[in-house]
């Protein structure tokens, strides 16, 4: 049984090297009707992972054109851009610094996750495909299955996925602004020119390669008829009226006398 719900760390006491106690604040509603599961763990050991409920980012501003510097592009194909803008206009303080300044922005993870798992046509960087992480483990299957496909550990594979997230913010972000705009395709298997597939191939391989020998069968087939029939000539032969035997036997000699009928 896992309980889930997004607290606040309010403090976190270092009583002793052994004794940490950290205290969570919950004021959003997401321990509704999950009360009597979380008093079954009361008073026993639990595995707490913790993961942010949003995930922060800066971006490079020019201030004296009051510009980004760089933007995070998603297309509306699917397809995503980082662009790097030149600077034109460079003013330096009496510290040497570039008139530049970063500005924090920050999203939701559920946005994030909604991002990652919608983001069929990207390929990630990274250990594991988050997108197919995050899509077993909402239909209820454990991280540790999913782990043992990865042969990683249960921690190794949950970290690989906050990379993911952290890498993916600031996409989607630009992503949520447009969503309904980007239609994510997803990418299909190559194929060659000719549009057959290997099975249709393979197929008309096996016809090439069979031919021969049906040709070979036919011609048998025509060579014994061929031979019945020369039987049949070679005992007609010289007897265009058919008063040969076929059975070999010779005709009757003529004796010279009329036939009395």
């Amino acid at each position: 049984m896992t309980v889930e719900f997004r607290p606040t760390i309010k403090s976190i006491n270092i009583a002793s090297e052994d004794l940490t106690k950290i205290t969570l604040e919950v004021k959003n509603g997401s321990l509704n009707g999950k009360y009597d599961a979380l008093r079954a763990f009361s008073g026993k050991t639990v595995n707490i992972t913790i993961v942010p409920e949003y995930y922060r980012y800066s971006i490079p501003f020019d201030k004296s054109t009051n510009a980004p510097t760089q933007e995070y592009v998603v297309n509306n194909d699917g397809t995503i851009d980082f662009v790097q803008k030149e600077q034109t206009q460079l003013e330096v303080d009496d510290q040497g610094n570039i008139d530049i300044e970063n500005r924090p922005f920050e999203v939701t993870k559920d946005i994030v996750d909604e991002f990652i798992r919608a983001a069929k046509s990207l390929e990630f960087p990274g250990h594991i495909n988050p997108r197919s992480v995050l899509i077993r483990l909402d239909d209820g299957e454990p991280v540790e299955e999913v782990a043992e496909d990865y042969e990683m550990s249960a921690i190794t594979v949950l970290n690989e996925l906050e990379k993911a997230r952290e890498y993916y913010a600031p996409y989607a972000a630009a992503w949520d602004k447009k969503r309904n705009e980007v239609i994510f395709i997803e990418s299909e298997p190559e194929t060659d020119d000719s549009g057959e597939s290997e099975e249709d191939s393979e197929d008309v391989s096996d016809e090439l390669h069979n031919e021969p020998e049906i040709n070979e069968n036919l011609s048998e087939v025509e060579s014994d008829d061929n031979e019945d029939i020369s039987g049949i000539d070679e005992e007609a032969d010289g007897d265009l009226l058919g008063q040969s035997d076929p059975y070999g036997n010779e005709p009757p000699e003529d004796d010279g006398e009329d036939d009395p009928y």
